[in-house]
């Protein structure tokens, strides 16, 4: 009998995904109110990017941070 087989393979991988869209929102709601904060006209973009692109658009975001809602305030 295997792990997958016991029925106790699949509260494992349901707890890896409630992690990772609980990271995933978590993130997305940073990133959007830190763009918001920046004064961004486009932080709900920022947002959405951050939980559809994942660890990619929150390290761009992280990179180009500076950058963000400086048009703004100019």
């Amino acid at each position: 009998m295997t792990l997958v087989d016991s029925g106790t393979g699949g509260i494992t991988e349901l707890l890896i995904t409630l992690v990772a869209v609980a990271l995933a929102l978590l993130m997305t709601l940073y990133i959007y109110r830190d763009a918001d904060s920046r004064g961004s006209s486009h932080e709900l973009a920022w947002g959405l990017g951050a939980f559809s692109g994942g660890p990619v658009v929150w390290i761009l975001y992280y990179v180009v941070r500076d950058e963000v809602g400086r048009s703004g305030s100019m």
